[in-house]
């Protein structure tokens, strides 16, 4: 179901594709789930975004100590570290970087909210979470993709 869901959103948004909303931008995503990740990946990057996308903290660490990157976006329940933990790790390393917290958990503690600039839920509608991506980076590019993006919800 979650694979027809991956070409359903990828279908719905190919229009978007031709405006490049993301133009290039690079996001680092972090979540558990490889299937949402993969849908994720696939749908931002038609909207003009390059994901790296992996399952691993400790990849992202290794991913940002060795690429440029624009954001990350991380989930908060992973096996390994949480993501609070993971942003903290994160803006040690690299303050200046964006990091929103996009999590499907409703019980993220508030320690961890120090270490983001942003928190979306993994319920709300996804034109939020690109309208907070365009927020965080200071962009007034996706504004426009935002009404069509209800295809990938």
């Amino acid at each position: 179901m979650r694979h027809d869901k991956s070409r359903t959103a990828a279908g719905a948004l190919t229009n978007l594709a031709s405006s490049q909303p993301g133009k290039g931008q690079k996001l680092l995503w972090v979540d558990d789930s490889r299937p949402l990740l993969e849908l994720y990946k696939t749908v931002f990057e038609s909207l003009g975004f390059e994901v790296q996308a992996t399952c691993s903290p400790h990849e992202a660490l290794d991913h940002l100590s060795s690429q440029a990157t624009d954001m990350a976006i991380l989930d908060y329940e992973m096996p390994e570290i949480n993501g609070g933990v993971l942003a903290a790790l994160i803006k040690g390393r690299h303050p200046e970087l964006p990091v929103i917290l996009y999590s499907g958990s409703l019980r993220i503690p508030q320690a961890a909210h120090r270490w983001v600039d942003a928190i979306c839920s993994k319920a709300a509608p996804r034109e939020e979470l690109l309208a907070t991506i365009e927020e965080t980076l200071g962009h007034g590019a996706y504004a426009a993709a935002s009404s069509s993006i209800r295809a990938f919800a």
